[in-house]
């Protein structure tokens, strides 16, 4: 009996599906996947459907009125898009794997929004809003760029709702910290927040611990 526990244990340890360094995100490949993929499909949604906290792990904390930023990474990507394929009525094509592991050094800063409704005169009125349109890392004064858009079918699988938007970073580029990140919302404020070392960890740990 003894001998059979240790032997459970060692293939458990064996199947773990992620790889990832102290102080870096998870790093897929065909069987880890796999194995993702088949951990979204037991996943019970809770909440609005497309809500960030579902598809990234939280930069800035906020709601989705509220200028919340979230840290798409291919794992959070890969098991939302799991877990909602039915939901969400998605057409999920044969090469997604292939398409997400190709791009796994790429990883997204999205943030949110959502236009204010409030009452005058009886009457709803939409205050207008839109994407965010500029968004920068900014570390020892200098501006660091998105140079990198999402690929095509990725993109078209993740949600478009709450004026969302998805800006290209290398993981380099995210796991350099400490930096601040500067974007221009969909109302024409300029937002900001800084992430360190501290932050780096808990975004790590909340990526390894990703239920979407």
């Amino acid at each position: 009996m003894k001998k059979e526990i240790l032997t459970l244990a060692a293939a458990l340890a064996f199947a773990l599906p992620f790889t990832a360094g102290a102080a870096d995100f998870i790093h897929l490949d065909e069987a880890s996947f796999d194995t993702l993929w088949q951990q979204g499909k037991t996943i019970k949604k809770h909440g609005s459907l497309e809500n960030p906290m579902h598809y990234g792990v939280e930069m800035r904390h906020g709601t989705i009125g509220s200028n919340q930023v979230v840290l798409v990474t291919p794992y959070t990507a890969g098991l939302y898009i799991s877990s909602t394929e039915t939901l969400r009525l998605l057409d999920v094509p044969h090469d997604f794997r292939d398409r997400l592991l190709q791009n796994q050094d790429i990883f997204f800063i999205a943030p949110a929004y959502v236009p204010v409704h409030h009452l005058i005169s009886w009457s709803t009125e939409t205050k207008g809003s839109g994407r965010a349109e500029h968004l920068a890392l900014v570390k020892e004064g200098k501006m660091i760029f998105p140079r990198y858009t999402m690929d095509p079918v990725v993109d078209s699988l993740l949600p478009h709702s709450h004026f969302v938007r998805y800006f290209g970073f290398t993981r380099k580029e995210i796991l350099d910290v400490p930096y601040e990140v500067r974007y221009v919302n969909g109302e024409g404020d300029l937002i900001s927040f800084k992430v360190d070392e501290k932050d780096l960890e808990t975004l790590i740990r909340e990526e390894k611990n990703f239920k979407a």
